[in-house]
């Protein structure tokens, strides 16, 4: 009898599994989509919630893309919490599958060819065919578990005296809700626990006030998934599961002081509309429970923000916050938040050109800030080492491809901001300290367009610089070495001159690069610039290099 049981639980989870899988391959990119385009405001992000966990069958799937797109900066911290709620809700359209079509509908005898037939299409098949082999698979095995668990639970009744278990006062309430956190807690899933309880209640094992009461426990019970997997997470990942804690201890607690009215409430509705399935009134129960929970919590959702951030900051660098390792499988989400995080380190890297030649500021406080930046780089680039775009991935390769220039440029951007010899020779050398600072102005623009103030990165501007520092360079050396010759300058100045005019030259170029990248991630083509003539060297005429 209780290996029935436990083979029953077994097949069930096995068939969850599958399914869950088997549609996240199919759709799985357009459900997560679905989060982005629809939570606008809070009753949008429940639906969305909702309609993702409903379709997936899996909560911790949507909490996991939520927190993706909360690094990414797609949603709000408020939404996500929004979304967190709605995905508990679509735990129970579970409930609803099983006491409709598991006990009201005999899908028996159609479950094994299904299973069948699911199996054929993984085996034979290739891509989205055989991930919709896994959903059949994965539906039949849901049958025929729910079968298994029944005739389990029958001979189950034979031995256990139904009068034994607790009652439904305070204290056996309290009780049957501790089981049911058990359940759920060494099942390690909701779905299975649900089952078993409705599968208990169906064959009159316990009442509907005992189910009622297991199901409470079992949606406290199922949060210590999320608590297992919050360790070591980023703080948006804890923020998340602590938001899903504090949601179903909430409404745990609301129902438990609450319970005798949500049970006559689900009554008496029921008997309206002339049901009286108890399984039926549990997935009802189940339903009125997180809609209460909600209800109850949706004035309060700005409050739980505050507390919840206060207890847990975010410690990581400002410039790196967007950066979320859960992501990286999701390579349109990972791209997102590494080009975030890549314009935000451009726009500090600015302020450090800028404050290169600023003679008030001290050398001890711009190396601090090119450590974080290096640091910063070089955490984003680790990032995407774990991300995988294809080129059959058009837009998403195309722009990962361009960041990966980006990142590359704005590297050895900080690495020339650290060549203190070159930059002490621009600041003490009068024309060299001229042709700076008038080309820093020029970078007004780039920090327009990178804080969003402009629709078009200032691509011409760049170019322009770029160009005018590589003529103004190649005629300062003619005039450098000319006055070496005569002897006006000895020969160590001329080196550090003509050394301090590659520097600027360098920098203006790896602005130009860095930004032309990083303009290319926001759009899927970027036309690159004409091929000018060249000259007998090779080089361009009037034109940098363009190749990266």
């Amino acid at each position: 009898m209780i290996l029935v049981i436990f083979g029953g639980i077994g097949i069930f989870l096995i068939g969850m599994i599958l399914m869950t899988d088997g549609l996240k391959s199919v759709g799985g990119n357009a459900l997560r989509s679905s989060l982005t385009r629809f939570t606008g405001g809070p009753l949008s992000a429940i639906a969305s919630g909702f309609a993702v966990t409903s379709l997936l069958q899996a909560s911790a799937a949507t909490i996991l893309a939520t927190i993706g797109f909360v690094s990414a900066g797609f949603i709000s911290f408020t939404q996500a919490i929004f979304i967190v709620f709605g995905a508990n809700l679509g735990t129970s359209v579970t409930g609803w599958i099983v006491s409709l079509l598991g006990f009201q509908v005999k899908l028996g005898t159609v479950a094994m060819p299904l299973v069948g037939a699911g199996a054929l299409m993984m085996l034979l098949l290739h891509g989205k065919n055989a991930s919709r082999g896994m959903v059949l698979a994965g539906f039949g095995l849901l049958f025929v578990g729910i079968d298994t668990l029944q005739l389990g639970m029958k001979d189950f009744a034979l031995y256990v005296d139904v009068a034994a278990f607790p009652g439904a006062d305070w204290t056996g309430r309290l009780l049957l809700i501790v089981i049911g956190i058990v359940m759920a807690a060494l099942m390690q899933s909701q779905s299975a626990a649900l089952v078993t309880a409705l599968a208990a209640l169906n064959t009159g094992n316990i009442n509907l006030e005992q189910a009622a009461a297991i199901v409470i426990g079992q949606s406290i019970g199922k949060t210590t998934t999320a608590a297992i997997a919050a360790f070591g997470a980023s703080v948006l990942a804890r923020r998340a599961a602590l938001v899903h804690i504090s949601f179903n201890f909430a409404a745990g607690t609301l129902a438990y002081l609450l319970f005798p009215y949500y049970v006559a409430g689900v009554r008496a509705a029921s008997g309206a509309v002339g049901v009286a399935d108890p399984s039926i009134m549990l997935s009802a129960f189940f339903t009125f429970y997180y809609c209460a929970g909600i209800i109850a919590l949706y004035p309060f959702v700005p409050r739980l923000r505050a507390v919840i951030e206060r207890l847990l900051p975010e410690k990581s660098s400002d410039l790196t916050r967007n950066l979320d390792s859960n992501v990286t499988h999701v390579p349109a989400v990972a791209v997102e938040a590494a080009r975030r995080t890549a314009i935000s380190i451009a726009v500090h890297i600015m302020v450090t050109l800028h404050d290169l030649m600023n003679p008030e500021m001290r050398r001890r406080d711009i190396e601090t800030r090119l450590d974080e930046e290096e640091k910063a780089l070089r955490d984003t680039s680790r990032f995407l080492s774990g991300v995988r775009s294809r080129p059959g991935m058009a837009a998403v390769h195309h722009q990962h491809l361009g960041l990966l220039h980006a990142l590359d440029h704005l590297d050895r951007l900080v690495d020339a901001c650290r060549e203190v010899d070159e930059i002490r020779t621009v600041a003490h050398v009068d024309g060299l300290r001229a042709v700076a600072l008038e080309k820093l102005t020029q970078l007004d623009p780039v920090m327009g367009w990178l804080q969003g103030n402009a629709r078009e990165a200032p691509l011409s501007i760049l170019e322009a610089m770029s160009q005018s520092l590589a003529g103004i360079r190649k005629a300062q050396r003619v005039e450098v070495l000319e006055k070496t010759a005569t002897g006006a300058i000895d020969a160590e100045r001329a080196l550090e001159q003509l050394e301090a005019m590659r520097w600027l030259d360098r920098l203006a170029y790896h602005v130009w690069r860095a930004i032309y990248h990083l303009s290319e991630t926001l759009q899927e083509k970027v036309e690159p610039p004409r091929d000018a003539p060249r000259s007998q060297d090779g080089r361009r005429r009037g034109r940098r290099p363009a190749e990266n």
